[in-house]
């Protein structure tokens, strides 16, 4: 059997992951059966099950693939001259990203993998793959701290939580409501966050002997 090229073999791999997250949206990840994505693909079985041994191997190449849109995401992010800006970078890659159906479909199912996470053990440690995001966030704002962009006293630890929770939130709410303005959300996130650095670094600025005036 001739072999196939790399760029043909990666088109049929995200064929197969299309196929499984429509599923998946569709129908739900128990009710989704390997049938189904063979079907859903239009390739034979032995295609499939080529890349695939089963549905955990094809969440954990839909992870991966999730996991890697976040880190472009930071990259973005990291890679801005301020934190400042850095966040806004973050608002707009969001809300491009969002803008995208199929990306919305992806992250509708990321939900339930959240759920079935705290059940299943093997999608229990996929998903803890995802915290890498997080502490790749934490890091970055312990670096602006560090340079003097965010104030000593501010609990980095906890805000990169906050940010995770409001991009989590906003995916949830999206499931619920598709109709839902995702650039209006956005924006007022990054509205919210840019104001906890603003009151922390005004505050980190007044001498304590003022800040117990009335």
């Amino acid at each position: 059997m001739p072999k196939i090229s790399e760029e043909k073999r990666k088109a049929r791999q995200l064929r197969i992951l299309d196929a499984a997250t429509a599923c998946f949206a569709r129908d739900g990840f128990h009710r989704t059966s390997m049938e189904d994505i063979v079907k859903e693909s239009g390739l034979s079985p032995g295609a499939i099950y080529c890349y695939f041994r089963g549905k955990h191997e094809i969440v954990e190449a839909i992870a991966v693939q999730r996991h890697a849109r976040d880190s472009a995401l930071l990259k973005e992010f990291a890679s801005a001259p301020t934190v400042r800006e850095g966040l806004e970078c973050l608002c707009d890659g969001l809300i491009r990203l969002l803008n995208d159906s199929k990306e919305r479909e992806r992250r509708k199912v990321s939900i339930q993998f959240w759920a079935e996470s705290l059940l299943d053990k093997q999608v229990r440690k996929i998903a803890d793959r995802g915290l890498r995001q997080r502490h790749r966030l934490l890091a970055l704002l312990r670096e602006a701290q560090n340079a003097g962009e965010l104030p000593a006293g501010l609990d980095v630890k906890s805000i990169s939580r906050v940010m995770l929770a409001l991009l989590q939130g906003l995916i949830l709410q999206l499931a619920w409501e598709p109709e839902l303005d995702v650039e209006a959300y956005a924006r007022t996130a990054t509205a919210l966050i840019g104001t906890v650095f603003s009151c922390e670094q005004t505050r980190a600025k007044v001498p304590p002997r003022l800040a117990k005036l009335p």
